[in-house]
C-alpha cells in the first residue's frame, strides 16, 4: 500500500436473486482501483453468514466467514456498504451481517450507494444505514443514490447513463476524503474527536 492510498472494503448489501445493485458495486469497485487504492468487494453471495445469535467479540470461536468479514472490516480504512431498498429499508441480510460486528467498526468511515429501480435513489435505505452507522461509533458520510438502475446500467453491468459518470467520480473522491480525516497519521498520531 503507497502512503496516499487506502484500504477501502464495499460490502455488497443483498444476495437476492437477480440483483441489480450488484452492477454498482463492482464499477465503484474499480473506479477506487483506478484511483489506487487497495479495494476489495465483499459480496455476502460468496460467503454463508449464519444467523445472528451473538456478536464476534463476544464468542470464543466465530463462525469462519463472520470472522473473515471482521478481520477485513478491522484492516479497513473505509467502508462502502452498497444496497438496494427492501420494504422501505435495508436487506435483512445485509442487517443481520453488519450486527455480528460492533467495536470492529468504531471510528471507521462510512459511506453508501443506495439502489432503487424507481425514482427516489433508496433514499430510506439510506436514512437507516446512517442510524445505524452512528450507533456502532462509527462516521456517516458522503452518499449516491442510483435510481432507475436498470437504466443506469445495462445487463452486462455496464455504465450506461452517461449523467451518473460525474457523479460516481465525484463520490469516490467524496469517500476518500472522508476517509482520510479518520486514518492514523504517518507518525501514529490518531484523530482528534469530533472530526
Amino acid at each position: 500500500m503507497t502512503a496516499s492510498s487506502l484500504e477501502i472494503l464495499v460490502v455488497q448489501g443483498t444476495i437476492r436473486e437477480g440483483r441489480s445493485s450488484i452492477h454498482p458495486a463492482r464499477y465503484v469497485t474499480s473506479r477506487f482501483h483506478e484511483m489506487g487504492h487497495d479495494v476489495e468487494l465483499f459480496d455476502m453471495k460468496d460467503y454463508e453468514i449464519p444467523l445472528f445469535r451473538n456478536r464476534r467479540d463476544a464468542v470464543r470461536d466465530p463462525h469462519p466467514n463472520v470472522d473473515a468479514f471482521g478481520k477485513k472490516v478491522e484492516a479497513a480504512d473505509a467502508l462502502v456498504i452498497v444496497a438496494p431498498e427492501y420494504n422501505h429499508s435495508i436487506p435483512g441480510a445485509l442487517k443481520n451481517l453488519l450486527d455480528h460486528l460492533y467495536p470492529e467498526y468504531e471510528n471507521t468511515a462510512f459511506s453508501y450507494v443506495t439502489v432503487s429501480a424507481g425514482g427516489f435513489g433508496g433514499v430510506r435505505a439510506l436514512s437507516h444505514l446512517h442510524d445505524i452507522t452512528l450507533e456502532f461509533d462509527a462516521h456517516p458520510g458522503p452518499d449516491l443514490p442510483v435510481s432507475h438502475v436498470h437504466d443506469a446500467f445495462d445487463e452486462d453491468g455496464t455504465l450506461i447513463d452517461e449523467t451518473y459518470e460525474n457523479r460516481f467520480e465525484e463520490f469516490v473522491t467524496a469517500v476518500v476524503d472522508h476517509a482520510e480525516q479518520f486514518v492514523p497519521s504517518a507518525v501514529g498520531t490518531t484523530p482528534e474527536a469530533g472530526v
